[in-house]
């Protein structure tokens, strides 16, 4: 599982690393996927690298395989490439960013490191934050 972390946290940076005006969406998406199914993950994918965030949660520019959409200043986009792997579990991290002049802007505030989101401890006061986390967030 730490593998399969590790490989989605790489295919994540791919797609960070091209992150600016001008860029078509598709070439993002094939970092991030590409990358993964070069891994032989490809079964394993259910959907495009990311989308836009605007009056709704999911729209255009589209960062995905077949994309006519050109990244340009203001555009805020999700980064979320994910492996599902049956009887294992889902490996992902959801990023919103925003499109800058000159590369982006990180608008996620939340831990990305394994270490960070791995809860270790089932004491009372750890799951009553959890369950506030997770009310908060409407999960």
């Amino acid at each position: 599982m730490r593998d399969m972390f590790h490989i989605m946290q790489e295919a994540r940076k791919r797609a960070f690393a091209l992150i600016k005006p001008g860029v078509p969406c598709e070439e993002i998406d094939h970092a991030a996927n590409g990358f993964l199914r070069e891994q032989g993950l490809g079964e394993f994918l259910l959907h495009r690298t990311g989308h836009g965030i605007g009056m709704g949660n999911h729209e255009g520019p589209w960062v995905a395989e077949g994309s006519q959409d050109t990244l340009a200043p203001n555009m805020i986009i999700s980064i979320e490439p994910g492996i599902y792997v049956p009887d294992l579990g889902g490996f992902r991290h959801s990023d919103t960013v925003l499109v800058t002049e000159n590369g982006y802007e990180l608008l996620t505030q939340y831990p990305d490191s394994l270490e960070e989101l791995t809860i270790r401890s089932w004491k009372p006061i750890t799951r009553l934050r959890g369950f506030l986390v997770r009310k908060a967030l409407g999960v």
